[in-house]
């Protein structure tokens, strides 16, 4: 897959946020993530449906958020595309997708967590890449964690090669290995259900990022398990794992396992590395990853780097 690179986040420039999945529970949050994008500098456009709430769990109706992400696209105002926040419905846009409008105003788009299927479909429709990062009502609402911000605007604002990225000090290696790929993924449990549709792409040869939040340790088992079966004819040329953010004490009756025993049973996943301790996923601490960009993960260094520009 040829990448498709947006252009830089200028100096004051204007960023759209839309709501492409669930509602804002806290309308606050959002307001005090648009005034710390206003506190920069940066003008602010909100979507028109970004605020509204449709059947319970939805940030509006499926045209009208597909509508405010294709606008956005679309206005030649707007320099990046900002998430509010993530939830669910994302999947529910991907049948109407214009990517050829997207193709022809490539810019930035940036979310997490429910945000990863846009990311997965517009990878594999166009090549385009974008950005699993900080979102307005989620770490821009709260205290952005000062090492994770710098990195964030780095990414979205320099067209000079991104280096390594900072990790955990308790990264760990799983399967040795040294490789070069274009980072894909993000939340597992979303990009699993994206598997036998034609919005997911292929693997083959990638670095495979994962996270996950509020998942019991058996349904990361199941869902590994899932990705080394789909993946058996086109593996990961290696596997990068974040947070597993699960809850202090198991929800059901399923006796609980430590993550890490998991990981280490299901190296099937590919037969390269793969390192577990990324400071990834939902954490206040956090570093953004440009799914589609060309990296390295380096069992000997324990390094994950990133060995070009995300934007031009």
């Amino acid at each position: 897959m040829k990448a498709l690179f947006p252009h830089k986040l200028p100096k004051n420039g204007t960023i759209g946020i839309i709501s492409p999945a669930s509602p804002q529970h806290d309308m606050s949050r959002l307001d005090k993530g648009i005034r710390y994008l206003e506190g920069l500098g940066y003008s602010v456009k909100v979507g028109r449906y970004a605020r509204e709430h449709h059947a319970g769990y939805l940030a509006g109706t499926d045209v009208q958020r597909l509508s405010d992400l294709h606008e956005m696209f679309l206005d030649p105002q707007v320099d990046a595309i900002f998430c509010s926040r993530g939830g669910y419905g994302s999947a529910r846009l991907l049948p109407g997708l214009n990517v050829n409008l997207i193709k022809k105003h490539p810019k930035i788009l940036v979310g997490f967590s429910d945000i990863t299927s846009l990311q997965l479909a517009l990878w594999k429709r166009i090549g385009l890449v974008t950005f699993s990062g900080a979102m307005p009502s989620v770490d821009m609402a709260d205290r952005f964690d000062p090492a994770s911000e710098e990195q964030f605007w780095r990414v979205l604002t320099s067209n000079k090669p991104l280096g390594t990225l900072k990790q955990s000090p308790t990264m760990n290696t799983i399967q040795r290995g040294d490789v070069q790929g274009r980072i894909v993924g993000g939340n597992l449990s979303v990009m699993c259900s994206l598997f036998g549709t034609p919005f997911m792409p292929s693997l083959r040869g990638s670095i495979l990022v994962l996270e996950d939040v509020g998942e019991e340790t058996y349904r990361i088992d199941r869902m590994l398990t899932q990705v080394a079966q789909a993946t058996r004819s086109g593996r990961p040329a290696g596997v990068a794992y974040g947070f597993w953010s699960q809850a202090s004490r198991p929800i059901g009756t399923t006796p609980h396992r430590d993550v890490q025993e998991v990981l280490e049973e299901r190296c099937d996943v590919s037969r390269g590395p793969i390192l577990a301790g990324l400071l990834y996923g939902h954490e206040s601490t956090k570093r953004t990853l440009p799914f589609g960009v060309m990296a390295r993960l380096s069992s000997r260094t324990k390094r994950f780097s990133l060995i070009e520009s995300a934007v031009q």
